[in-house]
């Protein structure tokens, strides 16, 4: 393949690489981000005993490895990331029930 082809099929692909890069980037550092912040939470609400809430920062956060996992999943395929997508959906749904049964008492 020549390199005016090459060149040409990267064209008429319109996507940015540069741009991606800096969507990944950001992404990596907003995930880092939420971790901290998760973790700052989920200890200070176990400090001052409040398992309730705690529940719901854990639905939370298996929420969103679940739905990245599916994510991932829909474009490699790969057997560990719907595993990752099952036990993410299932832990996330699972603490959101706890969370809800203890809001209702």
């Amino acid at each position: 393949m020549k390199k005016e082809e090459i060149l040409q099929k990267s064209r008429e692909e319109k996507k940015d690489e540069g741009k991606e890069f800096i969507f990944n980037k950001g992404r990596k550092s907003g995930v880092i981000g939420m971790v901290i912040m998760f973790g700052i939470l989920a200890v200070f609400n176990l400090y001052n005993d409040r398992h309730e809430t705690t529940s719901a920062l854990i639905a939370m956060f298996f929420g969103y490895l679940g739905s990245e996992s599916f994510g991932i999943y829909t474009l490699t395929n790969k057997k560990m990331d719907l595993l990752k997508t099952v036990i993410g959906c299932i832990l996330s749904i699972s603490f959101l029930v706890l969370y809800f049964n203890g809001v209702r008492n």
